[in-house]
């Protein structure tokens, strides 16, 4: 069968359930009404009339092996049509259900490569016991991916919590929801009064702490908030689909805070587990010079496992550039990587010409302004980082017409090589290599080759 996600079976049955039911069709009207009808019956969607045609004469004339080069042909097709691709170039982000599936990469995607399984629900564990509980469970998760599987380029669309939903505001949402208000409308208000408007009263140190940090996110990073970025699939040629996802967990469960647009390492794929590793520690946080770093600030990095008022610079061969709230990260022990790059916002806070969520950057993970201070803010010392990406799927260019990745190969099916082969002789056959020499390709290598 087909469909407009480019999906085929890997047997010729379509073609035989489409003759069936067309021949049980045909006395209820003319033979091509008869015929389109069908199409929708068996699963089928044919782009052109010609295909329609092509169809029906391989209904009436049979054969099984006209059947097979029938099927391969509207694969071809399907997979070079205009018409069928702009379907793939709308990106998943925009239609995923499962806010979460991201923050689930490392305990189900991503492969530990010391056993070749993935990682343990334990691994995302901040090592820093002083922390508080919620803070400990925090991590972040790189996907690198610009393509899904199938090679159409994803396209990106951000994802904020509001910042009453933060675990860091628990009994401020509680006054704010029994008073029928936002989070943000108390900042103003004294800690004797949202104590003394409590359901409960418990310790007012504690609020005073909600309330510290609410000032301090309103003033340090809620002041710089942009809307969510949307991007198509194809931006300027480029392939978009890279994102970076903050996550916690919550009742024991992966849940997404925040997924921005980011971009990594230009030129290919890097080393699969050697350039990237597949599990990082953030190392350090570092600050912009764009606001000045408050008392209140040095309050909440020590809340925050640490953090530097300092900004860090890209030498640039002399002319220094800043590289604002820049959080180091490099390998947790035991597993290879780079020790230099950190996730930070992009110099100048700049789109890099509407490349962003391909991988176009020097080695860092790069952020847009907003999203890198709140990114600085939001994740505590030593939270893991997951670092996730599929070589074939690690793709810098796209066709805007298609929305397909340039370059990309899917890996060959097992199941479709052994359908492919010949079958085995009984016995040995010895052929003339010099008669063999300019042997044609295949029709399905023919079909891949023009789809790339």
């Amino acid at each position: 069968m087909f469909s407009t996600g480019f999906r085929v079976r890997r047997r010729p049955a379509g073609l035989i359930a489409l003759c069936n039911c067309w021949l049980m069709q045909m006395g209820r009207g003319t033979l091509t009404a008869a015929f389109q009808s069908c199409f929708g019956a068996v699963g089928l969607t044919l782009a052109t009339p010609y295909l329609q045609a092509l169809a029906m004469s391989e209904c009436v004339l049979g054969g099984s092996m006209r059947a097979s080069l029938f099927f391969w042909t509207i694969a071809l097709a399907i997979v070079t049509s205009p018409v069928s691709a702009e379907s793939a170039a709308t990106f998943a982000a925009a239609k995923d259900p499962d806010i979460n599936a991201s923050c689930r990469i490392p305990f189900e995607t991503l492969k530990d490569p010391k056993t070749g399984k993935s990682f343990a629900l334990s691994a995302l564990l901040n090592e820093n016991a002083k922390l508080a509980e919620n803070l400990r469970q925090r991590y972040i998760v790189a996907d690198l991916n610009s393509t899904d599987e199938n090679g159409n380029c994803r396209g990106v669309q951000e994802y904020f919590t509001s910042v009453g939903e933060l675990s860091e505001f628990p009994r401020l949402r509680a006054i704010a929801a029994a008073r029928k208000t936002d989070v943000a409308s108390l900042a103003k208000e004294s800690v004797e009064a949202l104590v003394a408007s409590e359901e409960r009263p418990s310790d007012s140190a504690g609020l005073a702490l909600e309330l510290e940090d609410l000032q301090n996110y309103l003033q340090q990073v809620q002041r710089y908030k942009t809307d969510p970025v949307v991007k198509p699939s194809v931006v300027r040629g480029y392939c978009v689909g890279q994102t970076l996802s903050f996550c916690e967990i919550v009742d024991g469960q992966p849940k997404l805070v925040y997924r921005f647009v980011t971009s990594s390492l230009r030129n290919g794929p890097p080393p699969l587990y050697r350039y990237y590793a597949p599990i990082n520690v953030i190392n350090s946080r570092n600050w912009s010079s764009d606001r000045r770093y408050t008392p209140a600030d040095a309050r909440r990095d020590m809340r925050m496992g640490g953090g530097y008022a300092r900004i860090v610079p890209f030498l640039n061969g002399g002319h220094p550039i800043e590289m604002p709230n820049f959080m180091h990260f490099g390998p947790v022990a035991g597993y290879s990587g780079s020790s230099g790059n950190g996730i930070h916002e992009i110099a100048g806070g700049l789109d890099s010409g509407g490349t962003f969520g391909a991988p176009v950057s020097l080695g860092c993970i790069r952020l847009n302004k907003f999203q890198a201070k709140l990114a600085r803010w939001w994740t505590p010392s030593q939270a893991k980082f997951f670092v996730y990406f599929e070589p074939n799927r690690y793709r810098a260019f796209g066709d805007a017409t298609t929305g397909r990745a340039k370059g990309f190969r899917t890996p060959q099916d097992p199941e479709m090589e052994i359908a492919a082969a010949p079958p085995r002789p009984a016995h040995r056959i010895v052929l003339n290599r010099a008669k063999n020499e300019f042997a044609p390709f295949s029709l399905f290598y023919f079909a891949r080759t023009l789809a790339r």
